[in-house]
């Protein structure tokens, strides 16, 4: 009998298919950025674009967010948000200009907008992502998903392991 993961923190609580962007070609850093803080932008609870994009710039700015694996995760907490919220970006050639810890490519690209009250639940949320992309199976899974849905869904089935 399989044991279902305990983890608490899912990544389905966070995201949604219409924050989910797949990008062909080859992507510049800042653009799939700043396509990420456009969605995020459209969240009723996120007060506009300035604060999440000067907040993820600046944090780009101190270190890549370019954890590994692939995986890029830039946050970034505000001030006067209650709740947490993800966009994801899925780029099958890569992110021009990422700069990850480990050298390799980055090809998907999780952004984290927490509440400023939101520390730990926010560092639990990247805990989590670092964690569920480890081995690389999942990536490619959401490297090949044809379409935002599919993604949704290759990630929530993930979680029901």
């Amino acid at each position: 009998m399989t044991e279902k993961k305990q983890n608490p923190l899912t990544l389905s609580d966070f995201l949604s298919a219409d924050r989910i962007l797949l990008l062909t070609g080859k992507q510049e850093k800042d653009d799939v950025l700043n396509a990420l803080i456009e969605k995020l932008a459209e969240v009723p609870e996120i007060d506009g674009r300035d604060d999440v994009a000067r907040g993820i710039f600046h944090r780009e700015s101190l270190l890549s967010t370019g954890i590994g694996n692939g995986i890029g995760v830039p946050h970034v907490r505000l001030n006067d948000l209650d709740s947490s919220y993800m966009a994801m970006a899925v780029v099958p050639n890569g992110v021009d200009g990422y700069d990850a810890l480990d050298g390799l490519p980055v090809k998907l690209v999780f952004m984290v907008v927490a509440g400023k009250d939101q520390r730990t639940l926010h560092i639990k949320l990247l805990q989590s992502l670092s964690a569920t992309f480890i081995d690389g199976s999942l990536a490619a899974d959401l490297l090949g998903a044809a379409n935002p849905q599919t993604c949704m869904d290759i990630i929530i089935q993930n979680e029901q392991k």
